[in-house]
């Protein structure tokens, strides 16, 4: 990351569980904004649980109202406004935080409690699993200000709803609440507002009883699937299949039938 002048003690912070992390956009008295240092923090927060061996999966949210707010007007002045050298060299950070989203070995899922607007709402769509909750809501603004979105936003949306969908969503410029988004396929389930870490806590530990070798093959070739032709598919299909089946976890897996016990997987 390049220099800037921090405003905060901290704007993110990890907090990590038996097999499970969450990282908490901890900034609520600037509405968990996309500024500099949360793009640091963020990042770093990700480095550190995809090298920690004994996380499987991954929660993201926020605190307060807003849980992923828009991006930092400071940002959006000092740089995206000032000239396209500036502003490409911010863009480039914040596309390295969310490309390392959609690569890190471990599984992300990220939790919608509250509002979701702008560059934080698509940074939440990139998770691979979201969970809302009744009282969130998804708010794609940039029209509103003469721009189109930013932090992987019509990536994002075009794989989850589809290029018309998404391309409606992004020019009317309007708040999507829990439900309709749960019917567009924006997210994975809506549960009431005092259930929802609970419940995202549950798919983690769900998730994090299998396989980390298969989970993360499964997160890989979904990942990367606007990258395939068919052909390009069967072969990764086949290739990611064999390493599966070369690894110690599917070994286990299959002693674990015979000795009718919980397989205790390895992650290799």
């Amino acid at each position: 990351m390049y220099p800037y002048e921090k405003t905060f003690d901290h704007v993110v912070k990890v907090d990590k569980e038996g097999h499970i992390a969450t990282i908490t956009l901890d900034c609520p008295q600037n509405r968990n904004r996309l500024g500099e240092q949360l793009i640091e923090e963020y990042t770093d927060a990700l480095n550190n649980v995809h090298w920690d061996k004994n996380i499987r999966a991954v929660i993201v949210r926020g605190t307060g109202d807003i849980s992923f707010g828009p991006g930092d007007l400071k940002i959006i002045q000092s740089k995206l406004a000032n000239s396209l050298p500036e502003g490409r060299e911010v863009m480039y950070e914040i596309s390295q935080m969310i490309k390392k989203m959609y690569t890190i070995s471990k599984p992300i899922i990220g939790l919608a409690e509250g509002g979701c607007i702008g560059g934080g709402c698509n940074l939440l769509l990139s998770s691979d699993i979201v969970i809302a909750s009744e009282k969130a809501y998804f708010w794609q603004v940039f029209v509103n200000y003469a721009l189109s979105p930013d932090t992987g936003g019509l990536w994002a949306l075009q794989r989850l709803v589809g290029p018309m969908k998404a391309k409606a969503i992004a020019m009317c410029g309007e708040p999507i609440g829990a439900q309709e988004a749960l019917d567009l396929g924006m997210v994975y389930k809506v549960v009431p507002a005092d259930q929802a870490y609970a419940e995202a806590l549950e798919l983690a530990n769900k998730i994090a009883s299998k396989s980390p070798v298969g989970v993360n093959h499964i997160k890989q070739i979904s990942n990367r699937m606007h990258d395939y032709t068919m052909e390009t598919y069967f072969q990764v299909e086949a290739d990611y299949l064999c390493l599966g089946a070369l690894s110690e976890d599917f070994k286990e897996a299959n002693l674990a039938d015979v000795e009718k016990r919980k397989p205790e997987y390895k992650g290799y």
